[in-house]
């Protein structure tokens, strides 16, 4: 089983990459998130956490920028009916923080904005994941991550008139760069009046 691969890009398209290793094309499936943050590294080595799943129709290598984003790809496939290409298309519309606080804030309308999720599939989602996610996952009460930050700045975005698939993908980004929550919402708003 193959876990991780080193080597050069020869090539990122939207969701699938190909990577040379000693003269060898290895072709990985990755989310079109990663796909696209990758671009800029054709022709330049990289490092790829592996999933191999092995299925009567061949073989496929599922890629990962990290750890966290694989153990979340195995988690979602590990619910009934979940397949690799849903864990795909999660890991393609959301970051892997804002995954496991819809799971544990129950929001299935986030998970609906994925493509192949509808509302009793992100209902199931949320009841077979959460206390897995929250025993698991999380070192810090929920409410701790999630109620004093995101929530209280979705909550303003949305009572503005603003639905989540607007500007999670936006809000996540200011999010890892450590803005208080006044700035988050400044933000957010600014990068929104923006593309209107």
């Amino acid at each position: 089983m193959i876990g991780r691969l080193h080597g050069v890009l020869l090539e990122a398209d939207e969701n699938r990459l190909l990577v040379d290793i000693a003269g060898v094309g290895y072709e990985v499936v990755v989310s079109e998130r990663l796909a696209g943050k990758l671009q800029a590294s054709l022709g330049k080595e990289v490092s790829l956490y592996i999933e191999t799943v092995i299925r009567e129709d061949g073989v496929t290598l599922y890629g990962f920028s990290g750890k966290e984003e694989k153990q979340c790809f195995k988690l979602i496939t590990s619910v009934s009916g979940m397949g690799p290409k849903i864990a795909m298309s999660v890991l393609s519309m959301l970051t892997v923080s804002s995954f496991y606080q819809a799971i544990l804030l129950s929001e299935d309308k986030v998970l609906t904005q994925v493509s192949g999720i509808g509302k009793k599939t992100a209902q199931r989602l949320i009841l077979e994941l959460k206390d897995k996610i929250a025993t698991s996952y999380v070192t810090t009460k929920p409410t701790e991550i999630m109620g004093n930050n995101l929530d209280e700045v979705s909550a303003a975005l949305q009572s503005l008139g603003f639905e989540p698939q607007e500007y999670l993908a936006t809000l996540n980004e200011l999010r890892e760069l450590g803005y208080s929550n006044n700035e988050l919402i400044r933000l957010t708003l600014k990068r929104l009046g923006e593309r209107r």
